[in-house]
C-alpha cells in the first residue's frame, strides 16, 4: 500500500479544499508536516482513518463536528453543506480512490452526527470502475484492527500494548501475518461442518447422537451469545475509560488540581505494571499446585517404602525377574532345557537348583538402585516444590503489599481532590470517579464472561469425545461418527498448527523489536513479546522489570511498530519470490503515518528516533510541531524527506503574535492573522 494523495475538503479546522501529495521516492521516504499545537495534526493524523474507517481515533473530541465551523456558520438555515476526505494509494498494481463525505441541511446551530457515504474507485491501466462494496475492498486491503500499528500518535501508542488492548495487539497481528485464515477454519468452517454431517444422524438413527449433537448446538449458541456479550462488554468499557482519560486530562489542565493528577497518574501506572505480574505469580502458583501438589503428601512415606524395600532385598524378596521364572518352570517340568529328565536328588536338579537361588540377582539389585535413586528424586522434588511455592508466596505478597501502599495513596489524592476549593475539579474528580467505577464493574463482567467462555469449550469438547466414543448400532450413524471424527482430527491438527506459527510471529517479532529497541535505546534495558503480546522491558542489569518512564515506553511502542513494519515487508518479499505465492498469507508493505514521535523524549533519543524513523518503512508521513524538530532531528528527517508542508494556523486573535519556522535556513508562516479560524497546508518549495 502506498500514499499517493490526500484531499480534504471542510473538513474540522480545514476550510475550503486542501491538498496534500504524498508520493515518495525510494531513497527519500518521509513526508514532514510541521504544524503548531491545536493546528490539525490529530485532524491530519484522522483524516486518514475516517477516510478508510469512517472513524475517529478516541482523543479526538466532538466527533460529531466534521464539517468546518466556519463552513457551517457562514452557511444559511435550510441549504445543504458538506464535508469530505479523498485518499488515494496505490495497491498490488492498482490505484484506489476512497472518497468518504457527510453532507446535510443545516437546521440548527450545532452540528449533530451525519451518516457518512463512501465511495471507492479502483484503476488498472486508464479504465476506472466503482467497487460495489468498497469498506470491504478496504478491510481486505488493511483490516480496521490493523490501523493502530500505521496511523498512531506517538505520545499514546504504548496503551495500546499493555491491559487489556493485548488481546486486540495479538489478533491483529495473527491477521497481518495471514493467521486469520486457519482462525477462520477453526472458529467456523470445521466446527459448521461437522454439525452438517451430525445433522445427517436421521430420526431413526441413533438416539445418543441425535442428543449429543443437540446438546452441542445448544453449547454452541451460547458461545456465540458470550461473544457477542464481551465484544458489548469491551465497547462499554472502552467508552468509561474514555470518558476517565477525559476528565484526566482536564484535571492536569487545571493548575489547582494538576500536581495532584501528575501524582495520581504515575501512580496508577504502577499500578498496571504491578497487576499483570501478580496474575502471573498467582497463575504459576496455581501450576505448581495442579502439576506437583501431590508431591507434599509423599513425606515420610518415601522413607517407608526404602525400609520396605530393604527388608525385602535382604530376604530376597524383591522380583528378580525372567531368569528364576523361567528355571522355577523348568524344575516343575523336571526336564533341563536340553531334554534330560531331572529326577529328585540328582546332580543336575542340584545344579540346577543353585543357580536358582543366584538367578536375577544382579536384576534384583538394579531395581534396588532405580527405586532408591526414584526415592531419593521425590525428595528432592518436595523441597524444590516448597522453595517455588515460598518464593511465588512472596512474590505475590510483596506485590500485593505494594498495590496496597498505591490504592491508599490513590484514595488520598482523591480525597484531597475532592476537598480542593474549585467547583470546576469536584465536579471533574466525581465524574472521573463515577465513570472508573462504571468502567471496573464492565471489567468484572467481561472477565466473569470469559471463564464461561473458558468453562462452555471445556464442555464441548467434552460431549465431542462422548459423541466419539458413543457405541451406535446402524451403518450409518457409524459412517456419520466416523466423518465427524474425521472433521474434528482436523479441528485439532489445525489448532495445533495456529498454536505453532502463532509462536512461530512472536518470535520473529521478539526478535525484530529487541534488534529496533537497541538501535535507539541506550539504557541497559532488553524489551520482550511476552506470549499475550505484551510488551516487557527488562533491566538485564538487575534481571528484574525496568521501571518504564513515559519516554521509553514511547521508544518501546515506536519499537514494535518498526519490528512489525519489517517483518510484514520481509513476509510480503518472501511471498513475491516464491513459486507458489498462494501458499504462503499475510504480510504487506503499509506507510506509517504518525503525530508527536518525539513529545515525550529528550534530545538524545530524538536524534536516535530521527535516524531511525525513515527506515521503519517504504513510506512514512511524520507531523512534528516546531519545538520537535530542532537541530538533528530536522536534519535527519530532511534528509529524507521527499516533501515537506507546513499546516499554516490562522487565527482572529490579534492579540496573539505571528510567527514563522525556520526549515532549511528558510523562514515559512506558522501562525497567521486572518478573518476567521482555520489551517491550510502549504507546501515548502525551495
Amino acid at each position: 500500500m502506498k500514499l499517493l494523495k490526500l484531499t480534504l475538503e471542510n473538513f474540522r479546522v480545514f476550510h475550503g479544499v486542501q491538498k496534500l501529495d504524498l508520493e515518495v521516492s525510494d531513497d527519500k521516504p518521509a513526508v514532514l508536516i510541521f504544524g503548531m499545537n491545536g493546528a490539525g495534526k490529530t485532524t491530519l493524523l484522522n483524516a486518514f482513518t475516517w477516510a478508510l474507517y469512517g472513524t475517529f481515533s478516541d482523543d479526538v473530541e466532538r466527533q460529531e463536528r466534521v464539517i468546518n465551523d466556519h463552513a457551517w456558520a457562514e452557511t444559511a438555515f435550510g441549504e445543504a453543506v458538506s464535508a469530505s476526505v479523498k485518499l488515494e494509494f496505490e495497491h498490488e498494481g492498482l490505484i484506489f480512490t476512497v472518497h468518504r463525505s457527510v453532507s446535510t441541511t443545516k437546521d440548527a446551530d450545532e452540528q449533530s452526527a451525519s451518516v457518512p457515504r463512501l465511495t471507492v474507485t479502483e484503476s488498472d491501466h486508464g479504465a476506472t470502475t466503482t467497487v460495489t462494496n468498497g469498506q470491504d475492498r478496504i478491510q481486505k486491503i488493511l483490516p480496521e484492527g490493523l490501523r493502530q500499528f500505521f496511523f498512531f500518535n506517538g505520545e499514546r501508542m504504548e496503551r495500546m500494548f499493555t491491559g487489556d488492548r493485548t488481546d486486540e495487539v495479538q489478533q491483529a497481528i495473527k491477521t497481518l501475518m495471514g493467521l486469520e485464515e486457519i482462525e477462520r477454519a477453526i472458529d467456523t468452517h470445521l466446527p459448521a461442518a461437522a454439525r452438517k454431517l451430525s445433522r445427517q444422524v436421521s430420526n431413526n438413527g441413533d438416539g445418543r447422537l441425535q442428543a449429543l449433537t443437540t446438546e452441542q448446538e445448544q453449547l454452541e449458541q451460547q458461545k456465540i451469545d458470550i461473544h457477542k456479550e464481551l465484544l458489548r462488554l469491551s465497547e462499554t468499557a472502552a467508552g468509561y475509560e474514555r470518558e476517565v482519560e477525559a476528565a484526566n486530562r482536564a484535571l492536569l489542565a487545571n493548575g489547582k488540581a494538576a500536581p495532584l493528577q501528575r501524582q495520581r497518574v504515575k501512580l496508577e501506572q504502577r499500578l498496571k505494571e504491578l497487576l499483570p505480574k501478580r496474575i502471573e505469580r498467582q497463575e504459576r502458583k496455581r501450576d505448581l499446585l495442579a502439576k506437583s501438589s501431590f508431591l507434599a503428601f509423599t513425606g515420610g512415606i518415601d522413607n517407608t517404602v526404602l525400609e520396605l524395600a530393604e527388608g525385602m532385598r535382604k530376604r530376597r524378596e524383591l522380583p528378580a525377574g525372567i531368569q528364576r521364572d523361567y528355571i522355577d518352570g523348568l524344575l516343575e517340568d523336571g526336564l533341563c532345557m536340553c531334554g534330560r529328565d531331572l529326577p529328585e536328588g540328582s546332580e543336575a536338579r542340584a545344579a540346577l537348583e543353585e543357580r536358582r537361588y543366584n538367578a536375577g540377582l544382579a536384576d534384583v539389585e538394579s531395581r534396588w538402585m532405580y527405586l532408591r535413586g526414584k526415592t531419593a528424586d521425590l525428595t528432592l522434588a518436595r523441597a524444590d516444590l516448597l522453595a517455588k511455592l515460598r518464593e511465588c508466596v512472596a512474590d505475590i505478597e510483596e506485590i500485593e503489599a505494594s498495590i496496597k501502599q498505591i490504592d491508599a495513596e490513590v484514595s488520598d489524592i482523591a480525597r484531597e481532590l475532592e476537598g480542593v476549593d474549585v467547583m470546576d475539579v469536584q465536579r471533574l474528580e466525581e465524574r472521573r470517579k463515577e465513570f472508573d467505577g462504571k468502567r471496573m464493574d464492565a471489567l468484572q463482567q467481561h472477565r466473569t464472561a470469559q471463564s464461561q467462555l473458558t468453562e462452555l469449550d471445556e464442555q464441548i469438547e467434552k460431549v465431542r469425545r462422548q459423541f466419539h466414543s458413543a457405541r451406535v448400532q446402524d451403518e450409518e450413524s457409524k459412517r456419520i461418527q466416523r466423518q465427524v471424527q474425521l472433521v474434528d482430527d482436523v479441528l485439532d491438527a489445525f489448532k495445533r498448527i495456529l498454536a505453532v506459527k502463532t509462536e512461530e510471529v512472536r518470535l520473529q517479532l521478539d526478535t525484530k523489536v529487541k534488534s529496533v529497541f537497541g538501535r535507539i535505546c541506550i539504557r541497559p534495558f532488553t524489551p520482550s513479546v511476552t506470549p499475550s503480546f505484551a510488551l516487557e522491558l527488562v533491566n538485564h542489569s538487575a534481571g528484574v522489570a525496568a521501571a518504564r518512564s513515559t519516554g521509553e515506553n514511547q521508544i518501546l511502542g515506536l519499537s514494535f511498530v518498526g519490528a512489525v513494519s519489517e517483518l510484514t515487508k520481509e513476509t510480503h518479499h518472501r511471498r513475491e519470490k516464491s513459486k507458489d505465492a498462494a501458499a504462503l498469507g499475510g504480510g504487506g508493505v503499509y506507510p506509517v503515518v504518525m503525530d508527536a514521535p518525539f513529545g515525550n523524549l529528550d534530545v538524545a533519543y530524538q536524534n536516535d528516533i530521527a535516524e531511525s524513523l525513515p527506515k521503519l518503512t517504504s513510506q512514512i508521513v511524520t507531523l512534528l510541531s516546531k519545538s520537535q524538530s530542532r537541530g538533528m532531528v530536522l536534519e535527519h528527517l530532511g534528509q529524507a524527506a521527499s516533501r515537506m508542508y507546513v499546516l499554516r494556523s490562522y487565527t482572529t486573535n490579534t492579540d496573539a503574535e505571528e510567527d514563522s519556522i525556520t526549515i532549511n535556513g528558510r523562514e515559512f508562516p506558522y501562525v497567521s492573522h486572518g478573518e476567521f479560524n482555520h489551517t491550510a497546508l502549504e507546501e515548502v518549495t525551495f
